[in-house]
């Protein structure tokens, strides 16, 4: 049988892969083309008209640094924290789309428009879905000392 201290480093790991894998492949189109992604931004229709093309630079390089980050153990917490509030709130966007009934692109991997990134529940659910390894990068396999 497996050492469970052996088994929590692997599955970390493996979640810290993943999480940094899909936010490195959601940030690197976005900053190959940050005025597409503004208008994605737009198209949300819940930010200010001034903040679309400053959340267009901002989001991605986020994105890319915290996930990163997670490889870093130091700063590890860190980008969990800003990791999880992202996507807390790309949930958030995602919802609101979806119950105002609003047709739009979901922007959250960059490129041109197509039908595969349409928002739908699935990508509702995707992003759901994708907080439980978000939430296993935290973890080192080392008991951490309570105060």
């Amino acid at each position: 049988m497996s050492d469970p201290s052996r088994v929590r480093v692997v599955v970390a790991w493996g979640a810290r892969i993943l999480v940094a894998a899909v936010f490195v492949a959601a940030a690197v189109p976005k900053l190959q083309d940050p005025l597409t992604f503004a208008e994605d931004i737009r198209n949300y229709d819940a930010f200010p008209e001034f903040s679309v093309h400053l959340l267009a630079a901002m989001v991605p390089i986020l994105e890319l640094i915290a996930a990163l980050a997670l490889f870093v153990p130091r700063v590890r917490d860190g980008a969990v924290a800003i990791i999880a509030s992202l996507d807390l709130a790309f949930i958030a966007l995602i919802a609101s789309v979806l119950l105002r009934g609003i047709d739009i692109r979901c922007g959250c991997f960059g490129g041109e428009s197509d039908a595969e990134d349409a928002i739908s529940w699935w990508t509702l659910a995707r992003d759901v879905a994708l907080l439980a390894p978000i939430a296993l990068c935290q973890f080192d396999g080392s008991a951490r000392r309570g105060a």
